[in-house]
């Protein structure tokens, strides 16, 4: 069997970390048979209309990246309009090297439907190859900064077309499912979650010195850092001894904005994004997960964090509460840091009954390679 995944977002050496839950789910389907991924990106460090195509293989999995640039003149529409189709050209003309090495593929599968989409549009009407779609984004989310409902006519028309063309929408929770099917456009779907490299992120016991919450993001307005910050006030002045351990991007605004809380240095440590294998490392020192985003679909972290036994506060936002219960967590409404701070409270003091190694034992079961990669198969198989 081979699938063709054409990818809108993946990691590359221009940014290593976007996408990266892209390439685990290819990974995960690489596993039961030959994956070709390609990806298209613009690099504006290149000359115009040069191109540098970076090749990976790793067992069944093939990973073409397409580094493009594209002429500018002083019009920024049609700068976009330039670049858009430059865009469309070398995923083309990939394609077609593709079709001319390997054969035609068993199945497309288009990982984000903006902007490859494009392409899996362009495959199954030259070549009537149907195609699927795996979405991803939580700008499907109204109340999402910015939101799909802020991009112009001709993006949402050709995302609607996009999916309604697929032969099958897989979110990567349900929620998700149902604010595409309700607000956007009208299509059956099957879940089917994110991955997590469970060979790295697993139960380790761990007894730090002080009860560590600890928070992983882009630490930005989406992850609301100012109610953490409350909230963790609010839990000091109580007379609880804890750490807030954040690891994303330390910034002076966010430093002066802990200082301002009289968190720093006791409470609140920094530490600036590291290697993949190190976050593993970070979450199993800690002793919870701490999340209070103003919107959400369910990110990777978190499930990160339960494979390895970590009990989670969260707000209940996009498709969190499909994972997170009383066995494994506590969900607070966005925006309420005084509700945060008593989930907090709460952990602290009836730590012992959460089960770290049944709450990693229970994530890893739904979300490891074989898992999540055994469902595309099957999904593949029985849809078409």
């Amino acid at each position: 069997m081979k699938v063709l995944w054409l990818a809108s977002w993946y990691p590359n050496q221009l940014d290593k970390f976007t996408g990266d839950f892209i390439q685990r789910h290819a990974r995960a389907v690489s596993q039961y048979c030959k994956v070709h991924v390609i990806f298209v990106k613009k690099d504006e460090s290149l000359l115009p209309n040069k191109t540098v195509t970076e090749n990976n293989i790793t067992g069944n999995l093939t990973e073409q990246i397409i580094y493009y640039n594209s002429y500018k003149t002083n019009f920024k529409i049609l700068n976009r309009a330039i670049s858009f189709l430059n865009y469309k050209k070398h995923y083309r003309k990939a394609i077609l090297q593709y079709f001319k090495t390997e054969g035609k593929p068993d199945y497309v599968h288009v990982q984000v439907a903006m902007y490859a989409g494009v392409a899996a549009l362009w495959i199954k009407k030259k070549w009537k190859i149907p195609y699927f779609v795996t979405e991803h984004w939580v700008g499907y989310y109204k109340e999402c900064v910015p939101s799909i409902y802020d991009n112009n006519y001709v993006f949402r028309l050709l995302n609607k077309q996009i999916l309604k063309e697929t032969s099958l929408f897989f979110p990567v929770t349900m929620g998700l499912g149902e604010k595409v099917k309700n607000d956007f456009v009208d299509i059956p779907y099957l879940v089917i979650p994110n991955v997590v490299d469970t060979d790295f992120f697993n139960y380790k016991p761990s007894n730090p010195v002080k009860f560590r919450f600890i928070h992983i993001s882009h630490i930005n307005f989406q992850k609301n850092p100012e109610g953490m910050f409350t909230a963790a006030q609010l839990l000091k002045e109580r007379g609880y001894d804890f750490e807030l351990f954040m690891l994303g991007n330390k910034n002076d605004s966010l430093t002066a904005l802990a200082n301002k809380y009289g968190l720093l240095p006791e409470v609140v440590i920094y530490k600036n994004a590291v290697p993949y294998t190190q976050v593993a490392a970070c979450i199993q020192s800690a002793s919870a997960f701490l999340l209070f985003s103003r919107f959400e679909n369910l990110p990777c972290v978190l499930l990160e964090a339960l494979c390895c036994g970590l009990p989670v506060i969260s707000t209940n936002v996009g498709g969190i509460a499909e994972v997170i219960n009383n066995e494994n967590g506590i969900l607070v409404e966005s925006e309420d840091a005084e509700a945060l701070a008593n989930a907090m409270q709460k952990m602290m003091d009836e730590y012992q009954l959460y089960d770290r190694l049944a709450i990693a034992t229970n994530a890893a079961a739904k979300f490891n390679y074989n898992t999540v990669g055994s469902q595309y198969i099957n999904a593949y198989k029985t849809t078409l």
